[in-house]
């Protein structure tokens, strides 16, 4: 097919298509089911205009309040990085004599039971 051919058919074709695509016509279907929001929509009163908006947020914090802040944050974390407190794993024995305490403890409060 020569170069010319296939030119007038590739235009052909995209007339078509967007001729096709005028066409079509889409019902009105409230997907979204928010009649109820534009029925009443008129009705809203008191509703802002942007131009009363603020140009800037109010009533942020300073920088100095924000860096005191982060340090106070920081030295809470930082506490829970220190090791310096930080006791070794309880031996074998000690679980078990833990254990046979708390079992006793349970004995004496079944025995304590009146059924």
């Amino acid at each position: 097919m020569s170069r010319r051919k296939l030119t007038k058919l590739a235009l052909f074709s995209a007339v078509f298509a967007l001729a096709g695509c005028t066409t079509v016509k889409l019902p009105d279907i409230d997907f979204l089911r928010m009649t109820g929001f534009f029925d009443n929509k008129d009705k809203i009163d008191d509703y802002p205009k942007v131009s009363d908006a603020p140009s800037r947020p109010t009533g942020t914090r300073t920088h100095a309040v924000w860096d005191a802040e982060a340090k106070e944050l920081i030295t809470k974390r930082d506490l829970f990085n220190d090791l310096d407190g930080y006791s070794a794993a309880k031996s074998d024995a000690q679980i078990e004599s833990d254990l046979d305490a708390l079992r006793a403890k349970v004995r004496a409060y079944k025995a304590d039971d009146p059924q």
